[in-house]
């Protein structure tokens, strides 16, 4: 405490810092690029499957550091497909909604071909994550 009091008096304040922060990584290394390189690193690290920050280290150190969390790379057309499965479906369910409301029977076809639909959509989904 008295510690902390002195430092301020000269002058100083102590950051707080966050989470891993408190660990070890207590510097940060800034670099301007232009919004193209940036969307190049993020996706060179999306493909590596790291965050942008392990990746860079990775690219200056040769090493991810410790705790690095792996991000699963996300497949952007597979997950456009998938997101076009969901709105058919989502269709399909109003559709079915609509007709039990004027008390029609359900089209058992529909909702079989709905369930596989909807099937197909988390299969994609999951995919598209890295999941599957």
């Amino acid at each position: 405490m008295a510690e902390r009091a002195a430092s301020e008096k000269a002058g100083r304040t102590e950051k707080a810092h966050h989470g891993s922060q408190k660990r070890q990584r207590l510097k940060g290394v800034r670099a301007a690029v232009t919004p193209d390189e940036y969307a190049a690193i993020e996706k060179r690290a999306r493909a590596a499957g790291l965050s942008t920050a392990a990746y860079l280290r990775a690219c200056a150190l040769g090493d991810k550091g410790p705790r690095s969390q792996r991000r699963p790379p996300v497949e952007l057309e597979q997950f456009g497909k998938a997101i076009a499965e969901l709105n058919k479906i989502g269709s399909n369910v109003n559709q079915i909604a609509h007709a039990v409301n004027l008390g029609k029977d359900p089209d058992r076809i529909l909702l079989r071909r709905m369930a596989e639909e909807l099937s197909s959509a988390v299969s994609a989904l999951l995919g598209a994550a890295g999941l599957a």
